[in-house]
C-alpha cells in the first residue's frame, strides 16, 4: 500500500489537491482511500442512533454507503487497518506533525531535509503520485533501500535522489505488530503466506482467494 500526504494551512488548496490525487489514483490503482484530519472532536449522523449508541465501534450501513465510528484516533492505526483491508493507495490530508510519507506542502514550504516538498493544487496529480506516493512501512527501517532508515529514504525521495520504487520493503503478506508492518524476508514471507493459506483453506468455508487474519496475544 502506498501513501501520499498533503499538508498546508486552511485555504491553501489541500483538499483540492487531495481530490485530484484521489481521482487520478483511482485510474492507477484498484482501491484508493482518503483520510482527512479535521478540527472536530466527534462526528454524528444528524443525531441518529449510529452516533448515540456507546460501543467500541459503531457502523452505519446505508443504501449507498457505510460509515464507521471508532475510538482509534491515531492515523497510523487507521493506515494499518487500510493496509490489512487491501487498499493500494491512501491520500492523507493533514496530520502535519506526522511524517507518513513525503509531505506535499500547499503553503509553499520546501525542505527536503524534512521530507517536505512545495507543490501547488494545479500540479499534475499523476506525476505527484508517481514521484511521492511511498509504501506504508511504519518505519520498519529494513535498510534494503540503501538509505539506512525509512526517514532517510523519504528525504532521498523528497530531494530527488530516489524514486518510490527504490523501496525494497516487503508488502505481502501484511503482518502488523502493534499496528506496525513487520518486515519479512522473501523466504519467510512466502512461508507465512503458504502456511496460512493451507491452514485456512483446509477449513470449511476457507476456500476464498483473500485471507484476513488477526491474532491477539
Amino acid at each position: 500500500m502506498r501513501v501520499v500526504q498533503v499538508v498546508g494551512s486552511k485555504g491553501s488548496g489541500k483538499t483540492t489537491l487531495c481530490a485530484a490525487l484521489v481521482e487520478e489514483g483511482s485510474r492507477l490503482f484498484d482501491r484508493v482511500a482518503y483520510v482527512k484530519s479535521t478540527h472536530l472532536d466527534t462526528f454524528d449522523v444528524r443525531g441518529r442512533d449510529t452516533a448515540t449508541v456507546e460501543a467500541d465501534a459503531r457502523i452505519g450501513v446505508g443504501r449507498s454507503e457505510t460509515v464507521v465510528f471508532t475510538d482509534r484516533k491515531d492515523v497510523e492505526d487507521i493506515l494499518a487497518i487500510l493496509a490489512l483491508l487491501g487498499f493500494d493507495l491512501v491520500v492523507v490530508e493533514g496530520f502535519a506533525s506526522k511524517e507518513l510519507s513525503v509531505r506535499l506542502s500547499t503553503d509553499g514550504e520546501h525542505d527536503p531535509d524534512d521530507a517536505l516538498v512545495a507543490v501547488t493544487p494545479e500540479e499534475d496529480p499523476t506525476e505527484l503520485v508517481e514521484r511521492y506516493a511511498l509504501k506504508y512501512t511504519g518505519d520498519a527501517d529494513c535498510g534494503r533501500c540503501g538509505y539506512g532508515t525509512c526517514a532517510g529514504f523519504r528525504r532521498a525521495v523528497a530531494g530527488g535522489e530516489a524514486r518510490p520504487e527504490d523501496c525494497k520493503a516487503e508488502e505481502t503478506p501484511t503482518i502488523l505488530v502493534d499496528g506496525r508492518p513487520l518486515t519479512l524476508g522473501p523466504f519467510v514471507a512466502t512461508l507465512v503466506e503458504e502456511v496460512v493459506k493451507a491452514l485456512v483453506g483446509s477449513l470449511k468455508g476457507g476456500e476464498g482467494d483473500e485471507v484476513l487474519l488477526r491474532v491477539r496475544r
